[in-house]
């Protein structure tokens, strides 16, 4: 999997791109089994809602379970990061956000990378958000929203943290920024798509999302990855967290799912 010239004229112009149907609905089932049961564990990588008992976020989950390990493989996202980025790629840190139905609480806007300099001292914005739509996001579930080219104004500052137990710390952005990007023609987006679909990021776009009301399950995989040419630099955070291992991602086989449903078959 390669981009075209025009999706990396859009990512630069906009910030992301997606990609639907990047991997095929068997694929995204192997997927959701493994989620689904390590959804009901109690590892410490394993967070909760802060209201409710609702699965908020699951970190690290290449590093326990091997269908997840050959996921952060993959050459099918893993190309176009190497695109983007000009260099080999290493999986900074693995996210899976499953917005329950009714219960998934939203996220206030705020750009990775902020989170990401804080917390684990990566230098520089050369760091992708790879999502991986495991079920439908359609307009009511609580998709992601974005703010195209918000990506430009590089890594803003005027942020207020908000920290949480589990070591989470979201720095999020006042609302006189995000009325005058919006009033400046960054124009809300919400990014849909069935699942299967994988979007591209650049870690500086300003997003959030609003809570999931509807029956509908809404989850997003990230696989967030940075240039070899950009570690961390902080050990805090727990390793689940932020990888130690900063070498470049040798990518599996296009078929490394489909072995692991043979197997079980």
């Amino acid at each position: 999997m390669q981009l075209t010239a025009t999706q990396i004229a859009q990512f630069e112009r906009d910030g992301f791109v997606t990609a639907p149907g990047l991997f095929t609905p068997d694929e995204v089932t192997l997927m959701r089994r493994s989620l689904a049961e390590i959804k009901r564990s109690d590892r410490p990588e394993v967070v909760r809602e802060r209201t409710n008992a609702a699965v908020r976020l699951v970190y690290g989950a290449h590093r326990y379970d091997d269908v997840w390990r050959r996921v952060c493989r993959h050459p099918r996202w893993l190309g176009p990061a190497q695109q983007l980025l000009g260099s080999g790629v290493y999986i900074h840190q693995l996210r899976i956000n499953p917005k329950a139905a009714f219960d998934g609480q939203g996220w206030w806007w705020h750009q990775d990378f902020a989170t990401w300099h804080f917390e684990d001292g990566l230098p520089t914005d050369r760091a992708l958000m790879i999502g991986l739509f495991l079920d439908e996001m359609h307009a009511c579930n609580g998709p992601l929203m974005v703010i195209p080219g918000s990506h430009r104004l590089g890594h803003i500052e005027q942020t207020q943290r908000d920290h949480d137990a589990t070591g989470y710390t979201v720095m999020d952005l006042p609302k006189d920024l995000i009325a005058r990007l919006v009033r400046d023609g960054g124009a809300v987006q919400a990014l849909t798509g069935p699942p299967g679909t994988v979007l591209f990021m650049h870690c500086n776009l300003v997003h959030g999302s609003v809570g999931n009301i509807t029956p509908d399950e809404r989850t997003i995989a990230y696989i967030n990855c940075a240039s070899v040419e950009n570690r961390t630099t902080s050990t805090k955070r727990a390793e689940w967290f932020c990888n130690r291992d900063h070498s470049a991602i040798v990518p599996l086989a296009d078929d490394c799912l489909a072995e692991i449903a043979e197997q079980a078959a």
